[in-house]
């Protein structure tokens, strides 16, 4: 197994996450690039929310500024044909309009959480597809090194924490982001001076959500480490059980759980404590922000410099604005896991299978059956063999049987002829050509062999066709 599977440096800064994030857009960006008109359609939606959100305060102003604290001074409605309403009829439209906004913000959002909710769906089920299928293409010598909870892991609990921080947390942050700009333009465009006030808390409410994310992403890593050595532990258990019980391993075992365990928790409990400690910091900073822009906003408002109704938008936009800062935590906490998890896909995709078919490699044809081993030397690891020099020759029809002690080789040799390893050196003939003049596939199916330990898969009406050695399963 690949050193990156085992341990990748954290990123260290945001930047550093964002590259993460940029790395995990390209590798699937393919899976992402099919479902265009879903993702499309879900921008529309969140286009229509944001806007929405925009609009939502403008009735209230209209009501305060022009029929409860109706001024000689305040400006004409910006819809002529509102100002020739009688009172009540004007406070009709305008109450109506609540609820018009809202209803476009509800079914914008729905249209959105809906298209992105299917898309995310597809997207995920293909890059599990893409995944499961590389795993059973990598070599023995991969598999031997790996741990198999932890690949389980990989391909079940990863996947699905992708997407459900697309949907629980990536959007709404962007939904947060877009409205948070398109506010304080609004913010300004009324009044400079306010929006400048509101604002000047913002770069350290910023400077606190970039250092304690920091702190998040690295715990979420190392959490998600944590429980890929626990689901590693306990597969292995299961699936040996008859040797741990004959060992007494039970107790040593159930130690080694509880310990990755015990850390796990710990992780989540500082994964929270961190991401309180930013929205407090937050909350804190927004009501300074809200009380100073109060402050200065009324006097605006009793020397005629602004409406109670502008007071009103910038109170509302104010407390929507900084919205995606105080859920900043909550939302990096789950960007931060989902780009572990994400980071652990992508190592196994990018791992290169070291038998593979080489350039050229054709279909093998059907075989007579002269099997040549040809001087071949083979180890497990670097430095240590268990053939050395190995040469001999297998006519067709011919038995042939290996005797020897355990680890002398006898299934090494045939995991060669099988291509589930290559020679360090020498050569493996049938009929007279390099097994790696085939491509695999091809060779592996007019090979058989009786495997040592028997297993069952959970799959029902196996049809095999013994010509061509195809195998066809239903599931039930």
């Amino acid at each position: 197994m690949s050193s990156a599977l085992i341990k990748r440096k954290r990123p260290k800064t945001a930047k550093a996450a964002v590259v993460g994030w940029r790395r995990i857009l390209t590798r699937f960006w393919p899976e992402v690039r099919q479902e265009k008109f879903l993702l499309m359609l879900a921008w529309v939606g969140l286009l229509g929310e944001i806007l929405a959100q925009l609009l939502e305060p403008w009735p209230l102003k209209l009501i305060f500024d022009h029929i409860i604290v109706p001024d000689a001074t305040t400006l004409p409605l910006p819809i002529p044909f509102l100002n020739d309403l009688p009172e009540l009829a004007l406070l009709t439209v305008l109450t109506v309009a609540i609820v018009l906004a809202t209803a476009l913000k509800a079914g914008a959002s729905y249209m959105s959480l809906v298209s992105l909710s299917i898309a995310s769906s597809r997207i995920i089920a293909q890059i599990r597809a893409k995944l499961y299928g590389h795993l059973q293409r990598l070599s023995l010598s991969f598999h031997s090194k790996a741990r198999n909870g932890d690949l389980i892991t990989r391909i079940i609990n990863d996947i699905d924490r992708l997407r459900e921080v697309t949907i629980t947390a990536a959007v709404p942050l962007v939904v947060n982001t877009l409205t948070l700009v398109s506010m304080v333009g609004v913010m300004f465009w009324m009044n400079a001076q306010l929006a400048f006030i509101g604002l000047l808390v913002f770069p350290l409410s910023i400077l606190a959500a970039t250092k304690l994310t920091k702190q998040i992403h690295q715990v979420a890593r190392q959490q998600r480490q944590r429980e890929g050595a626990m689901a590693a532990t306990a597969s292995e258990a299961i699936n040996a059980i008859k040797v741990v019980q004959a060992l007494s391993l039970e107790g040593m075992l159930e130690t080694m759980f509880a310990t990755d365990n015990t850390k796990s928790l710990e992780d989540v409990a500082r994964t929270q404590q961190l991401s309180a400690g930013l929205q407090r910091t937050v909350e804190i900073l927004v009501a300074v922000a809200t009380a100073v822009v109060l402050w200065r906003g009324v006097q605006l408002v009793t020397t005629g410099g602004a409406t109670p109704g502008d007071l009103l938008v910038f109170m509302t936009y104010l407390k929507t604005s900084f919205k995606p800062t105080k859920k900043l935590a909550k939302y990096m906490a789950a960007i931060a896991k989902a780009t572990a998890s994400g980071e652990r896909i992508i190592d196994i995709l990018d791992t290169v299978p070291e038998i593979r078919d080489v350039r050229g490699a054709v279909a093998a044809p059907r075989f007579a059956g002269q099997v040549s081993f040809r001087n071949v030397a083979f180890g497990y690891e670097p430095g240590t063999s268990i053939l050395r020099g190995l040469s001999f020759e297998a006519q067709p029809g011919q038995r042939i049987a290996l005797v020897g002690p355990s680890g002398g080789g006898k299934s090494t040799l045939v995991s060669l002829l099988l291509r589930l390893y290559d020679p360090i050196e020498g050569n493996i003939l049938i009929d007279g050509h390099d097994l790696r003049q085939y491509q695999v596939e091809s060779l592996r199916r007019q090979v058989s062999i009786v495997l040592q330990d028997s297993v069952l898969f959970a799959v029902r009406g196996i049809n095999v066709r013994r010509d061509k050695g195809i195998f066809g399963a239903t599931y039930q």
